[in-house]
């Protein structure tokens, strides 16, 4: 049934993530239309450096003198750096600010970049990509949690839709502007080009993100303890177990595909990036139902999109070679894998305040951490075929379901005690 929130009624909601007063005056709500406009940019080209070096491994390594293997290390380097460096900057983004935190990690990501273009060696560029990868941590947990904060309550549904869906789109546009890139300048065209599409964005969000509030003084707790404090909270740790299942199960079917699929896809490169390209209106169109969609339960619909999301990945093994009918059930698992973290970022962000930004860095590392077991997963039992590939995949949403519903269970129960502590109260 329609909801107003997950953690009480909507006022009280929008009461708990109004902007700090100053001198007892409101601060102002940041300008909704531009900021998520620049943040999703920014998603897609921060996000898009983890998979764009894929068509570029060949010069790469043609260059550098790798291997492929090593050239295909140099992209995880990227994705752990990324993953962990979530752990430090969502705590750094509660203690000196969301805009400081943005705007410094991306400056540093420009130099990076840039200096990748020059690289003369695979050591020197993996390097680089590990220093880049951290570099790039500095924006997704503090730009989340930004937009919670800092959006009027009313724009905040699709503000968060847009963003996470730019992370899962810069598998595709990442590749893709690569690819062009490649042809026209060459690998080192592409972060070139990059690093100076970052500096631009760099330069905006200085303009356009709201001045940090001012900060508590005290000393800076470190991050692990912030993390610790927030992990043994059950309702936080169910839904990070949970995200776990979200882009585990989207890499895997990708990954699966590619390699075990119907031979249609398998050998047709041109038929796998319709494929890719076909998840497109599945991005357009979450963002824009989000009022909607807002209008349920995070826990709820979370839970129904990973059912609907393992459905169509055991419809699978009955879609045959059909190129058009594995279309359309992947076009409904993008769907749902859309669905569901929007809805769960912002109950996050809810569950950990203050520390929302400590939160919300858990939370994505979770997801981080399942979209490169994913495909390690798909790996180690790839040889069992195709079929039990896709029941296991389908498995691990089912799994993530029950989490979600196991959290929001938690959630009734912490409202019902709630309601009848107020009905007792004089």
């Amino acid at each position: 049934m329609p909801q107003q929130g997950e953690t009480g009624p909507r006022q009280n909601q929008n009461r708990a993530t109004a902007p700090a007063r100053t001198g007892g005056e409101p601060v102002r709500w940041a300008p909704a239309g531009t900021t998520i406009t620049l943040m999703t940019v920014t998603g897609l080209l921060v996000v898009g450096q983890l998979y764009a070096v894929i068509p570029l491994l060949p010069a790469m390594a043609r260059d550098w003198g790798g291997t492929h293997a090593e050239m295909t290390a140099t992209s995880s380097l990227f994705g752990i750096a990324y993953a962990v460096g979530f752990l430090l900057t969502g705590p750094l983004s509660d203690r000196f600010g969301r805009r400081r935190v943005v705007v410094t990690g991306l400056t540093a990501m420009a130099v990076t970049t840039l200096a990748i273009a020059f690289a003369p060696s695979l050591a020197a560029g993996g390097t680089l990509r590990v220093v880049q990868g951290l570099c790039a941590a500095g924006f997704s947990p503090a730009a989340l949690a930004y937009l919670t904060e800092r959006l009027a309550p009313r724009h905040r549904p699709v503000a968060l839709s847009c963003l996470v869906t730019s992370f899962t789109a810069a598998a595709i546009t990442g590749q893709v502007s690569a690819q062009a890139l490649l042809e026209v300048s060459g690998w080192q065209g592409f972060f070139a080009v990059s690093a100076a599409a970052i500096a631009v964005v760099v330069v905006l969000l200085r303009i356009v993100m709201l001045p940090d509030a001012p900060q508590p003084g005290g000393s800076l707790p470190t991050p692990f303890r912030v993390m610790a404090r927030l992990v043994v909270r059950p309702q936080l740790a169910l839904v990070c177990l949970a995200a776990l299942s979200v882009l585990s199960s989207f890499a895997g079917l990708y990954v699966a595909l590619q390699l075990l699929g119907p031979p249609v896809l398998v050998r047709s490169d041109g038929a796998m990036l319709a494929l890719r390209l076909s998840a497109f209106p599945a991005m357009v169109a979450i963002p824009l139902a989000a009022p909607l969609l807002n209008r349920y339960r995070a826990t709820h619909r979370a839970g129904l999109a990973l059912a609907a999301g393992a459905a169509a990945t055991l419809a699978l093994t009955a879609a045959g070679d059909s190129v058009l009918v594995v279309g359309v059930l992947m076009l409904v698992f993008v769907t749902a894998i859309m669905v569901v973290s929007p809805g769960l970022t912002q109950l996050v962000s809810e569950l950990g305040a203050p520390a929302r930004g400590a939160a919300v860095a858990l939370y994505t590392f979770a997801l981080l951490v399942g979209a490169s077991v994913g495909p390690q997963l798909v790996a180690v039992i790839r040889d069992a075929g195709f079929t039990a590939v896709l029941v296991v995949l389908g498995a691990v949403q089912v799994a993530g379901a029950v989490l979600v519903a196991v959290a929001g269970g938690l959630a009734g129960r912490g409202r019902g005690q709630a309601e009848r502590e107020g009905a007792q109260t004089p």
